[in-house]
């Protein structure tokens, strides 16, 4: 416990990446909500501002579409697919009439038609929190922010030259924010609004820095220029530490440094318990990169291969050829591994551009997953078929996402024997489906009838669990992965699947209390980001796990 004295105190948050880390306070402070320059037009004016505008559509377009490039070249595909579905907001044509009718109206310049329309979009999704999760208000406001870069003439970004050793500390990081990010001079970050599963939470871990957030009036307790120490495990920040907190903290960073590099060098081996008991730690991935990253990880293979990167940025649907082309060129060097492939998880966060689908109230309790699938067979039918062809030279498993009903399995499973017979492939590859909902665990005996395998998505299993959206903050204390509540749904479906292999993949088995409960619940396949991988196989090799624990 720290004794707060002198200028030191102690901040207490929440972790979204685990972690220490020590550094210099850099305070950022966000565009869309600073004060700019207002300036009354005529009439006559009117277009040439809404010229201004659309110049900077067409520049943010061109930024965003070469952001998404470069993370999924450097990061990760899931974390790229965050900017494709930016590239298909910035064109929604309601939000680009309310800015034009901003102008046409109030008559004021390019900047604060952005800056007003964008703060009332942004505000109209966060507060409609019971139906809407947090991530679209994000968005929003990323793109709110890209635009009056644009249009000011502000070309580079605050944090794309940060001095060695900063921990940012802001309200809100969004992803136009986190891209800048870097290794080499961020140290942590420091939050006041962020969930477990924002986009923040997301490339913080993608990146290994430790990150905390939920601090409420963080941006007037920490000034620019304060010695800040994170523990991004405990949720702790500690600010301006006496030498003896920074001594003790200081040796705790080096076990952390010397536990990475231990688990480095053993990452090519087999994650086995101390009393004997194989788990297998394979990666969720989207592109080759990630796999490329899973491979020098040490992963046994792909336990969560998300095809979303096929879609989300395209103004029409892939053909059966350009999915089996893009997906042998991304798993080329798992060079014969076990291969899960889960189909098309669209529908609710993740829209598809070229389709114009009904507007739902709910959309996370909407037509998402498998329900989107078998309501357009054009979808589903192209992907069973690439998926079969390519298991014709891969070891390839198919994974259904967001099954509540076990008809879903039966119905899925018939396209895929059409699909072969059509194709006239003797055998069909493993057919697995995702447990993601309550209704999903408890009947998941069912469900397992129809099935070769189970994934549980812990994720939504935890949101759908706990009525706490994953992106919301507001309810950032409710999503809790490690509930009771979320363990025994999951210890129901380990029991009721019988003989039916289970693994679990989502944040939860890349924490180390996750790892462990899964292990004594009898799990012995994991699906994890690349980085995690070393660290997950070294705390599986110190548990010691005993027959199967009931949670």
């Amino acid at each position: 416990m720290v004794k707060e004295t002198g200028d030191m105190r102690k901040l207490q948050g929440r972790s979204i990446s685990h972690g220490l880390a020590a550094g210099k306070a850099f305070v950022y402070r966000d565009i869309l909500y600073r004060d700019h320059e207002r300036y009354d037009i005529l009439n006559a004016e009117i277009e040439e501002e809404y010229a201004r505008f659309q110049d900077a559509i067409r520049q943010v377009l061109r930024d965003l579409r070469s952001t998404a490039q470069e993370i999924e070249t450097e990061v990760d595909g899931a974390v790229a697919d965050i900017f494709r579905v930016q590239e298909a907001m910035l064109l929604d044509p309601v939000l680009l009439k309310d800015v034009r009718e901003e102008l046409d109206t109030e008559r004021v310049n390019a900047e604060q038609a952005v800056k007003r329309v964008f703060r009332r979009w942004e505000h109209k999704f966060r507060n409609a929190q019971e139906d809407t999760p947090g991530q679209p208000a994000d968005d929003i406001a990323d793109l709110g922010r890209r635009l009056l870069r644009r249009l000011i003439g502000i070309h580079a970004h605050t944090l794309e030259d940060l001095a060695p050793a900063s921990v940012v500390v802001a309200r809100r990081l969004l992803p136009s924010d986190t891209v800048f990010l870097s290794r080499l001079s961020t140290e942590a970050a420091v939050l006041e609004f962020a969930g477990p599963l924002s986009h923040a939470a997301l490339l913080t871990r993608e990146l290994g820095v430790p990150a905390v957030s939920e601090i409420s009036g963080l941006l007037d307790r920490v000034v620019t220029g304060d010695r800040l120490l994170v523990d991004g495990n405990s949720g702790a920040v500690i600010v301006n530490p006496d030498e003896e907190t920074a001594a003790r903290f200081e040796t705790e960073l080096a076990k952390q440094h010397a536990a990475g590099l231990e688990a480095r060098k053993r990452r090519h081996e087999a994650a086995k318990t101390a009393d004997g008991i194989v788990i297998d730690v394979s990666a969720n991935v989207s592109c080759r990169e990630d796999v490329e990253s899973a491979v020098a990880n040490g992963a046994e293979g792909v336990g969560l291969y998300r095809i979303e990167g096929a879609y989300l940025s395209r103004l029409s649907p892939p053909s059966e050829d350009e999915i089996l082309g893009q997906l042998e060129h991304a798993l080329e060097p798992m060079k014969g591994k076990s291969i899960v492939l889960r189909l098309l998880d669209a529908g609710a966060d993740k829209e598809l551009p070229f389709m114009s689908l009904p507007s739902e109230p709910d959309p996370f309790l909407g037509r998402r997953g498998v329900r989107l699938l078998l309501a357009y067979p054009e979808l589903l039918t192209p992907q069973l078929h690439a998926l079969l062809r390519l298991s014709q030279t891969c070891p390839v498993r198919i994974l259904v996402p967001m099954v509540t009903l076990a008809g879903e399995m039966v119905r899925i499973r018939q396209a895929l024997k059409e699909a072969s017979h059509k194709l006239a492939i003797g055998s069909i590859p493993p057919l697995g489906a995702m447990i993601e909902t309550p209704a999903a665990a408890l009947c998941a005996a069912e469900i397992a009838s129809h099935a070769d395998f189970l994934s549980i998505g812990t994720n939504d299993l935890t949101q759908y669990t706990m009525a706490a959206g994953r992106e919301n903050p507001s309810v950032g204390e409710y999503f809790l992965d490690e509930h009771p509540a979320v363990w025994r749904l999951i210890q129901m479906v380990i029991e009721d699947a019988g003989e039916t292999p289970v693994s679990i993949c989502g944040e939860l088995a890349g924490s180390s209390t996750g790892v462990e409960l899964a292990a004594k619940s009898g799990i012995r396949a994991l699906s994890v980001s690349p980085p995690l991988i070393p660290g997950v196989k070294d705390a599986i090799r110190e548990m010691h796990v005993g027959k199967h624990d009931t949670i």
